[in-house]
């Protein structure tokens, strides 16, 4: 029903010539995560990621909310795995609603160009990452680990070269200065993102180096923090504070697995880390731009 609403929307409005801008938003994968019944045993039997962080053994340089939680039972893997399964097959369909979404652009001729493919931008992301056991925690979001705050984001479009990538940090809140800039719209002043393309045509020279991972408390306390990435001199770092104090820091150079050791110390903190933190926390609108591309 969405994928033919989506593309129906798509050919009356670029047959036209019309701008258009359309969100398409399909449920999958959230629970229940029920397959299309074509898809029903499509991946009977896949098992779940396996991190080094899945079930973790040793999680004394964790939180004490994980150091509460117990290993993983049989039962409790299981049910992941079976979560893993439902929510690769409902996925199927959502490969699908993006194959029509394509094709709908490949095959609407415009009044300007033979089909609307080609001056047409597909962004294809997600609002959170998830959980299947990493650190013990069996499933959900809501944490600052980069099993939660890590999605993907692809995009085709004119002026982005086929098969490029980078490792450049974006946020959701660059979409709407984003898509915006692309429509050559005015960007409010009040918006806290940034337009990405620049980022999307390999132009960009000044682009920030840390975000603010934040979260309301939700399975554990409420925490503010920064992620970095790597620069000249500084590896990429995570520096979390808990509201009642508990603090952690990773390097996420060294730390293979990204966030299996807690290397904060209390009696040397991360001086950089936390006045750049203080500045994000307190930045709106331009100023995060400055927050975020740091010293």
């Amino acid at each position: 029903m969405i994928s033919g609403q989506a593309n129906a929307f798509i050919s009356a409005n670029a047959s036209q010539g019309t701008p258009f801008f359309a969100y398409v938003a399909p449920i999958a994968l959230h629970d229940p995560s029920t397959p299309a019944p074509r898809d029903a045993h499509d991946y009977d039997g896949i098992q779940g990621p396996r991190l080094a962080s899945f079930n973790e053994a040793d999680v004394s340089d964790k939180p004490s909310w994980i150091r509460q939680q117990s290993k993983l039972s049989s039962a409790q893997i299981s049910a992941i795995d079976k979560r893993h399964e439902n929510r690769v097959e409902s996925l199927q369909a959502v490969d699908d609603l993006v194959a029509g979404v394509v094709n709908a652009l490949d095959t609407t001729k415009t009044p300007s160009v033979a089909k609307a493919l080609d001056n047409t931008y597909i962004f294809f992301t997600s609002d959170n990452g998830f959980h299947h056991g990493e650190y013990r925690i069996a499933k959900q979001k809501w944490r600052p680990y980069e099993e939660d705050i890590r999605m993907p984001l692809l995009v085709r479009g004119p002026g982005i070269a086929a098969g490029s990538t980078t490792d450049k940090l974006a946020l959701n809140t660059d979409y709407m200065p984003t898509f915006l800039d692309l429509a050559d719209s005015q960007i409010p002043s009040y918006a806290d993102g940034r337009p990405l393309r620049p980022v999307l045509n390999g132009s960009v020279t000044t682009w920030r180096s840390a975000v603010l991972p934040e979260a309301a408390a939700n399975n554990s306390p409420a925490y503010e923090g920064i992620r970095t990435i790597s620069t000249v001199g500084a590896p990429a770092r995570k520096y979390l504070e808990y509201s009642g104090g508990v603090k952690e820091l990773y390097n996420l150079d060294t730390d293979p697995y990204k966030q299996l050791t807690n290397v904060y110390n209390p009696t040397a903190p991360p001086a950089d880390l936390v006045s750049r933190l203080q500045a994000l926390k307190g930045c709106a609108g331009n100023g995060c731009f400055t927050a975020e591309n740091g010293p």
